[in-house]
């Protein structure tokens, strides 16, 4: 083995001119892939993934949702019903939260799928008429013989339901789910590309070393890549979180879906930075590997 791989590089001679260019073209594809994988990964880690948005199920605290609707629709006209409805959503709060993350999951789920096989704005056309004519389809759903008894004794009517829930910020859900659905092309690409994007750089990594064979070129571009990658993780994506926050704010959405999506934007910012962090600190150390390779070898020679 010592006279195959490692033979290569021993007394491996100078990098010629021809070599160079190759390994600044290879050195430049490089730095490319390594700046847009650190978003590409957050995105198939946070936005692209809907065990993560399930997962802030996890923070809710479901009696403080529900007591404040109990205390103003079911407490005037039975006191004690929503009392032991109280007690109820306290004592099984985690299969409540265990069901709403399924049901968030499932729902996140096919919307990516939608917007994936293009059916994203048919599925926002079909269910704009339900949110137009909410209040009928609620008092639909609450004549319906099984579930009619159930309403009247917890004193619940439409118009109690529907004065909780907002068809404007419905409507600026789907505006929002409607300029996504413009940008088709462009997400699904995002969505597919990480593993070719990580295959990509492994391969332009073993091109550098094989051409390079000396450890301090090798360290020294590798280095500078690295590095220089690291710290554009910082200066791109910063602003582009501030961006993506503003973005948010631009649509009238409820209140907890608004708070959900600006967790994901700082959610995909933090796995960036952390990204960032680690290739600028590898960088580092290669730049400082190849200057303790350039003094040896100044010690050698002189």
């Amino acid at each position: 083995m010592k006279t195959g791989f490692i033979g290569y590089f021993n007394n491996a001679p100078e990098v010629s001119s021809g070599k160079k260019l190759l390994l600044i073209i290879l050195g430049i594809l490089l730095f490319i892939s390594l700046v847009l994988f650190g978003p590409v990964m957050a995105l198939q880690q946070t936005v692209f993934n809907p065990d993560c948005v399930a997962s802030y199920v996890n923070d809710l605290d479901v009696p403080a949702l529900t007591n404040s609707w109990l205390k103003e629709n079911v407490s005037p006209t039975n006191p004690v019903l929503a009392k032991s409805a109280e007690l109820a959503i306290i004592n099984f709060e985690p299969q409540i939260k265990e069901l709403m993350r399924s049901s968030v999951r499932n729902i996140y789920a096919y919307i990516l799928d939608s917007l994936k096989k293009g059916k994203l704005l048919d599925t926002i056309a079909a269910q704009k008429p339900v949110v137009e004519n909410l209040a009928a389809h609620i008092q639909a759903i609450m004549d319906l013989p099984a579930l009619s008894p159930v309403f009247q004794m917890l004193g619940v009517n439409s118009e109690s339901i529907t004065k909780n829930m907002d068809a404007g910020q419905i409507n600026g859900l789907f505006d929002m789910l409607e300029q996504l659905a413009a940008l088709k092309s462009f997400v699904v690409i995002l969505m597919s590309s990480m593993i070719p994007l990580l295959l990509l750089m492994i391969a332009l990594v073993i091109a550098i070393v094989l051409i390079a064979r000396r450890p301090g070129f090798m360290s020294g571009e590798l280095g500078l890549i690295s590095a220089t990658s690291g710290a554009l993780q910082f200066i791109i994506i910063l602003p582009a979180g501030g961006l993506g926050k503003s973005l948010v704010s631009q649509f009238n959405l409820p209140p907890l879906i608004r708070d959900w999506l600006l967790r994901l934007v700082q959610d995909f910012n933090s796995i960036v930075m952390i990204y960032g962090g680690a290739l600028l600190l590898a960088g580092i150390a290669l730049i400082v590997i190849y200057y303790a390779l350039k003094r040896v070898k100044h010690a050698k020679g002189s």
